[in-house]
């Protein structure tokens, strides 16, 4: 009963370090630290990959575990990136720019509903329908670790549209890819996705500000770009937005 106990801690600890993650931010956005409130949603995306996938590692997955992930991540990839735009950038653009900061909090509520909804229903996906949470707000954290490093005044323009960009690809029906298996003996796409993450990890290494803007935005391309092929190659569905349970079922 004890290795029971605590096995079902691990994932939730993990859970738990992603809530603080997100909550730690939020207090450095508001203090001015731009690059630690950065920084701090990244580490809580890392957080937020492991607990579940220890979670299933362990054969322990559950409903409770599915909900507090997602209010975690409501939090670190949610309110932390809205919250971090606003302060660094959006503030200056009142008002405009109070409804930009509030897109990224809105959608990904509206995100992590959705995902819950099509897991209790139809169980856990490889890939993922529309942008996870946590990568919208990995995209917007690391424009701004890549703005602190050059200085680019462009990237304050391209912050300004990714903030509704990613909102709004949050709840669309595109495919992203998910995490690859760490095996070379599948070929095709998931071996493109491992050399891709292998090559991202030993580059962050050496210029990771750079590593994980060109990374985020490689993938963010990904998703529409991918829908655009399968489209002409009669592969897919129709990309919607704002789907309701019932449409939103029919896509699985």
């Amino acid at each position: 009963m004890k290795h029971r106990s605590l096995i079902v801690g691990v994932p939730t600890l993990f859970t738990s370090l992603n809530l603080f993650c997100g909550f730690f931010s939020v207090i450095q956005s508001a203090t001015g630290n731009f690059t630690s409130a950065a920084w701090l949603i990244f580490l809580a995306g890392i957080f937020d990959a492991l607990d579940g996938r220890i979670a299933r590692a362990s054969g322990l997955s559950s409903p409770f575990g599915l909900q507090m992930d997602s209010l975690s991540d409501l939090i670190s990839a949610g309110l932390a990136p809205a919250l971090l735009v606003y302060q660094f950038h959006l503030r200056f653009l009142d008002p405009i720019g109070l409804l930009l900061a509030f897109l990224p909090l809105l959608f990904a509520a509206f995100r992590l509903a959705r995902f819950n909804l099509y897991t209790l229903h139809d169980g856990k996906r490889r890939d993922y329908i529309g942008l996870p949470a946590p990568m919208a707000g990995v995209a917007l954290a690391s424009t701004v670790l890549f703005y602190q490093v050059t200085e680019w005044t462009v990237l304050l323009r391209l912050l300004t549209i990714l903030v509704p960009l990613v909102s709004i690809l949050m709840t669309t029906t595109i495919k992203f890819s998910g995490f690859p298996r760490f095996t070379f003996r599948q070929k095709g796409a998931n071996l493109f996705r491992l050399v891709f993450f292998i090559t991202v990890i030993f580059s962050s290494f050496f210029a990771p500000e750079h590593t994980f803007f060109i990374a985020t935005m490689i993938y963010l391309l990904s998703g529409p770009v991918g829908a655009v092929l399968a489209y002409f190659r009669n592969e897919d569905d129709e990309i919607t937005i704002f789907l309701t349970d019932d449409k939103a079922n029919s896509k699985e």
